[in-house]
């Protein structure tokens, strides 16, 4: 019975269709991170979309937040880069990286993250 319960629910549940993809992109080089946010669109037809890039970094000298939003249009298949930002980062730093991309009514449709945490 609880098998037959669990089948049940299995097929009347709609399927889960992810519209697109978000993806940060970090490069280091002389004590600096850019960060990069990017998203894919992975439907059939053009899309608009929201963005937050939000990067959190803590050092010995102190915390530095930076928040960056916007709308961006997509086509079919297309990747699009979103915003970039650079900080100076080091090993002895930490740092918290947050990509989310909505939909114009503020549903969270994709997200990606780094994080850093320096070392005690």
């Amino acid at each position: 019975m609880i098998f037959l319960f669990l089948l049940l629910a299995a097929w009347q549940r709609p399927e889960t269709i992810i519209p697109c993809q978000a993806r940060l992109e970090l490069h280091q080089q002389d004590g600096l991170l850019t960060v990069t946010g990017h998203c894919r669109n992975l439907g059939p037809a053009a899309a608009r979309y929201r963005y937050e890039l939000a990067l959190l970094r803590e050092s010995s000298g102190g915390r530095s937040q930076n928040t960056q939003r916007g709308e961006f249009d997509v086509a079919p298949a297309q990747e699009v880069s979103l915003s970039q930002t650079r900080v100076n980062a080091g090993p002895q730093d930490t740092y918290r990286i947050h990509l989310r991309v909505f939909d114009l009514q503020g549903h969270t449709l994709a997200q990606d993250s780094a994080v850093q945490i320096a070392p005690r």
